[in-house]
C-alpha cells in the first residue's frame, strides 16, 4: 500500500526511498524535506464463528468486492473509537439483523484485503458465538446469502481470505481431537 503515496501528506514533496527494515516492509513514510513520518498500520477487523443448536456454522455469502461471491464469517472493520466487541456486535446487527450478547473469544489472524488496488493489511479477531432458539436472521447490509454448513461440508475451498481458512483449520481441529467446542483464549 505504500507505494501507493508518491507525495509527502504534510509538505508535498516527493517521497524517496530509504533504507530502513521499516520503509521496505512497506509500512512507512518517511520524508526527507519535512522530517514527516507516517507509520501504516493494519485494520483491525473482526468476525464471528455462529453456530446453530446442530452445531451448523453459518457463513455469509459476500456481495461486493473484495471477493464478492466468496463465503465469509459476518464481521467487519472496527470504526474509531469502539472496540472489538461493540465492533462486532454492530456488524452482526448490520449483516443478520439480529443482537448477540454471548460471545467468547477464539483466535486471531492476520490477513491481507485487496480493494481498489490498494493493499491493506488487516488483523481480524475471531469470536464464537451460539444462536439459541428461532432467530430469525437475513442477508443485510454486505451479504446477499446466509447459510448454515455442518462442519464436515464447510466449503473451505470457497472461503473470501487465506487468514480465515487458517481460522476453520483451527476450529474444526479442534473439533476432531475432542468432539468438544474448541478452547477459547
Amino acid at each position: 500500500m505504500i507505494n501507493k503515496f508518491k507525495y509527502c501528506p504534510n509538505c508535498k514533496a516527493n517521497i524517496k526511498a530509504y533504507n530502513r527494515p521499516a520503509l521496505a516492509a512497506g509500512r512507512l513514510i518517511d520524508c526527507a524535506s519535512c522530517g514527516f513520518y507516517f507509520y501504516l498500520s493494519p485494520s483491525p477487523t473482526n468476525g464471528l464463528i455462529l453456530e446453530n443448536e446442530k452445531g451448523e456454522v453459518l457463513l455469509v455469502k459476500r456481495k461486493y468486492p473484495p471477493k464478492k461471491g466468496y463465503w465469509d464469517i459476518p464481521g467487519g472493520f472496527v470504526d474509531f473509537g469502539e472496540t472489538m466487541e461493540e465492533s462486532l456486535r454492530r456488524e452482526i446487527k448490520e449483516e443478520l439483523g439480529t443482537d448477540i450478547t454471548d460471545i467468547k473469544y477464539f483466535t486471531s489472524t492476520a490477513d491481507r484485503y485487496l480493494f481498489k488496488g490498494i493493499d491493506y493489511h488487516t488483523l481480524c479477531f475471531v469470536f464464537l458465538g451460539k444462536v439459541v432458539g428461532k432467530k430469525n436472521l437475513s442477508a443485510n447490509d454486505d451479504i446477499n446469502e446466509i447459510k448454515f454448513f455442518s462442519k464436515n461440508n464447510i466449503p473451505v475451498d470457497k472461503l473470501a481470505f487465506s487468514g480465515l481458512k487458517e481460522v476453520f483449520k483451527k476450529y474444526l481441529s479442534s473439533f476432531q481431537q475432542s468432539n468438544r467446542p474448541p478452547k477459547t483464549k
